[in-house]
């Protein structure tokens, strides 16, 4: 698949029955997801009316960034979604409201257009964790000389910073004793 970007479906070529896509060795999906390992799946589009219920998997490994230590790492991806996919002008935006837990897994297309590009690149970040780390225990870099603590320690003096509500503790010992002294 040369152009992913224009990869998808519209909305009156899915047959009543279905449609099924399976895909393999998907790794262009932009500049800022680095795909070690390609992606492979499928979708099930299923048309109701002008909404879609569409079921998906998807399989592959990136290379992420480690949030602590700022390593490269490789994160499998192996992630079932399922999701409406309804049209953007039935988007009904009145102002700012809670969505609902059932509202949360929406997509939505536009002039009969549904995007497989743009849905899987959505379900891929939706894996990614929001603190993406190499390893639960990992001790990430020296804040001083910025050695890498996984891989080595080093004598640098770290002062744990004390809590900016420390002086509370101060005052509240104070009043105590002026109660206790009076």
């Amino acid at each position: 698949m040369e152009d992913l970007k224009n990869w998808g479906v519209f909305l009156d070529d899915i047959p009543p029955e279905g449609l099924k896509i399976e895909f393999k060795d998907i790794s262009n999906l932009g500049d800022d997801l680095k795909v070690k390992k390609p992606f492979s799946g499928y979708l099930k589009l299923k048309k109701i009316g002008i909404e879609v219920k569409l079921e998906g998997s998807l399989n592959g490994v990136l290379s992420l960034e480690c949030d602590r230590c700022l390593t490269n790492f490789d994160f499998p991806i192996q992630h079932e979604f399922k999701i409406d996919i309804k049209p953007l002008n039935s988007l009904n935006i009145e102002g700012e409201k809670e969505l609902m837990e059932e509202e949360m897994e929406v997509s939505f297309y536009e002039n009969s257009w549904i995007s497989f590009y743009n849905i899987l690149r959505e379900e891929i970040f939706l894996s990614i964790p929001y603190k993406k780390l190499c390893k639960p225990d990992c001790k990430g870099l020296c804040p001083i000389c910025g050695t890498n603590l996984n891989k080595k320690t080093c004598n640098c003096k770290i002062y744990k910073k004390e809590s900016p509500f420390a002086i509370l503790k101060t005052l509240l010992k104070d009043k105590n004793l002026e109660k206790g002294g009076q």
